[in-house]
Parts: structure tokens; C-alpha cells; sequence
């Protein structure tokens, strides 16, 4: 296979299918990149569509990079195509899982602790916060019973 069978082919196909990506989910809208200057002067980079493009000619590249010598030239254009179409919606969506896998583990780690207010008996009032597993405060509740 040639060089632009290669890489060009992939990447040129990835990129038409951001292209369809902002087609198809976003409406046909497509935002050109600019920079934003917020109230302290700092610039901010927005890149618009070209980001899905950009996502898109990478996962058209990567998703046939390990097969790309042993299939035949029209898949490589079709699984760029496609992977270009849906490059940024699987990235969006991974990211999504992983969120949402490490806030329920952090939910469930917290979970397993509970807030015990406590004071000082005799002195001046004196509140201290401690946060100890929810076992050690259900033990003192029952023996301080």
C-alpha cells in the first residue's frame, strides 16, 4: 500500500465524517473557531466545529491504523468514515462513564462516613467536628445508652 493509503486516505475520510458529524447531531450548525477575552484579559481558545473535524480525522486514522495493511482499501474508507462520524460522540460518552463511575465510587466512600459533633462538658463551649466511620459512632451511640 502506498503512503496515502496509509495515512492520507484514513485522515481525509475521518475528517469528511466530522464533517457528518456536525451534520447530523449538531444540527448542521457549524461555529467557526475565535478567541474570547473575559473581564482580566485572559484569552480563551473556543475552536468551534473544527474540533470535530480535528476528532474526527484522528479516530478515522486511529481505527484503522491496526488493520489498515491487511484489509481491503474500501473498508479503510469505510471504517474512517464512520469512525469520524461518531469520533467525538464515543470520546463524549466514555468521558460521561467515567464521571459517572467515579462519583458513585466517591458517593459510596462517603457513605461510609458520618459527621459526630462534639463537645467539651465542664469548659467553655467548644465545638469540634469529626467525621469518623459510621461503625466507631453507632458502637459509642449504643454504649453511651
Amino acid at each position: 500500500m502506498s503512503l496515502i493509503e496509509l495515512i492520507l486516505l484514513p485522515m481525509l475520510m475521518g475528517g469528511i465524517g466530522g464533517l457528518g458529524h456536525i451534520l447530523v447531531f449538531k444540527g448542521g450548525r457549524f461555529t467557526f473557531p475565535r478567541i474570547l477575552v473575559d473581564e482580566d484579559g485572559e484569552k480563551h481558545y473556543v475552536f468551534g466545529s473544527s474540533k470535530d473535524i480535528i476528532i474526527g480525522v484522528l479516530a478515522g486514522y486511529l481505527s484503522v491504523l491496526p488493520v489498515v495493511e491487511t484489509v481491503p482499501v474500501w473498508y479503510v474508507i469505510y471504517i474512517s468514515l464512520l469512525s469520524g462520524i461518531g469520533g467525538s460522540s464515543v470520546i463524549t460518552r466514555k468521558i460521561e462513564q467515567n464521571l459517572e463511575r467515579t462519583k458513585s465510587e466517591y458517593i459510596q466512600e462517603l457513605s461510609k462516613y458520618q459527621l459526630e459533633t462534639t463537645s467539651s462538658i465542664g469548659g467553655p463551649s467548644k465545638n469540634n467536628n469529626e467525621v469518623k466511620p459510621v461503625g466507631e459512632v453507632q458502637e459509642r451511640e449504643e454504649n453511651n445508652s
